[in-house]
């Protein structure tokens, strides 16, 4: 009997309207992933006035995952925010002592 491993699905869509870059990760962020993710939040230019992250799709986070989201909000303390619920990103957050790091919409 031969098992397959599954692959974890993960996609990121990036929608820009010229002045807010909205960035929706689904899936599982961690040590593959994050360097999608900060690719994707690199593209807020100086002419964006919000860049928000949508974490509703997230299934899980791990430290890897958690620094991306940390480096974000201290280069950009103004304007990155988190947008929605996840559970698997709350939990990371809470054990973290973060959780009041972040601003919401």
């Amino acid at each position: 009997m031969h098992l397959r491993m599954h692959e974890p699905t993960w996609n990121i869509d990036v929608y820009d309207d010229g002045t807010t870059l909205y960035v929706t990760p689904v899936g599982e962020l961690d040590v593959y992933t994050a360097p999608q993710l900060a690719a994707a939040l690199g593209r807020l230019t100086e002419g964006h006035r919000a860049l928000i992250l949508e974490v509703a799709e997230l299934t899980f986070v791990d430290s890897t995952g958690l620094k991306v989201l940390a480096d974000a909000q201290r280069q950009e303390p103004e304007r990155f925010m988190l947008s929605g619920e996840s559970t698997a990103l709350e939990r990371v957050l809470e054990l973290a002592d973060m959780a009041s790091h972040f601003r919401r919409v």
